[in-house]
C-alpha cells in the first residue's frame, strides 16, 4: 500500500568511524556545538528493469521514497529502450536523485551512472513518519542513534559494507 513511502534499502555512512578513539568524545561534542553532521543517511529504490514505459514512474517513486535522506538513488539492473537512460540522466540532474546500474552477478562491479546531489539536512518530519509507520525503519533509526553514541556502527544492527 505504501510503495511510494518506504524505500527498498536504507544505509548510514558514519562519518566519525575513522576518528581516533583518543579524540572521538571531544570531536563529537565539537560537532554538536557547531551543528555539523556525524552521519549521512541514504535511501535506495531498487528495480530489476527499466524501459521507456516504466522509467518515469520508478524515478518519481524514488523521489517520494527518498525525500527524507541526504542521498537518494534509483538502482536498476537493466535499462532498455531508446532514450531511457538519457531520460533518467535528465531527471536525476533536475531532482538530485542518483542512478546506479546494479551488476546482479557481481555487485562490486555496479556503477554510479548519475551521482546523487547531497541534501545537507534530513527531513525530520518525514523520517519521523516513516519510523512511526514501519518497524524496520524504526529499528534502522535506533541503530543510527546507537552508532552515533559510540562513533562506530552498532554491532549486529547493520549489514556492514566497506
Amino acid at each position: 500500500m505504501n510503495h511510494w513511502l518506504f524505500p527498498d534499502l536504507v544505509a548510514m555512512e558514519l562519518l566519525t568511524e575513522a576518528w581516533p578513539d583518543t579524540v572521538r568524545k571531544d570531536l563529537h561534542e565539537l560537532v554538536e556545538k557547531v551543528g555539523g553532521s556525524r552521519a549521512r543517511l541514504w535511501s535506495f529504490e531498487v528495480k530489476l528493469a527499466l524501459n521507456e514505459s516504466n522509467a518515469r514512474e520508478a524515478f518519481f517513486q524514488t523521489i517520494s521514497n527518498s525525500s527524507w535522506a541526504n542521498y537518494g538513488y534509483l538502482m536498476v539492473a537493466e535499462i532498455s529502450g531508446d532514450g531511457t537512460l538519457e531520460e533518467l540522466r535528465v531527471l536525476g540532474g533536475l531532482h538530485g536523485i542518483g542512478l546506479i546500474r546494479s551488476d546482479v552477478e557481481n555487485p562490486s562491479e555496479s556503477e554510479i551512472l548519475v551521482p546523487a546531489r547531497p541534501r545537507p539536512e534530513l527531513d525530520w518530519p518525514s523520517l519521523a513518519r516513516l519510523a512511526g509507520e514501519n518497524k524496520d525503519m524504526l529499528a534502522f533509526i535506533q541503530a543510527v542513534i546507537d552508532s552515533l553514541k559510540t562513533g562506530k556502527p552498532a554491532g549486529g544492527q547493520f549489514d556492514y559494507l566497506r
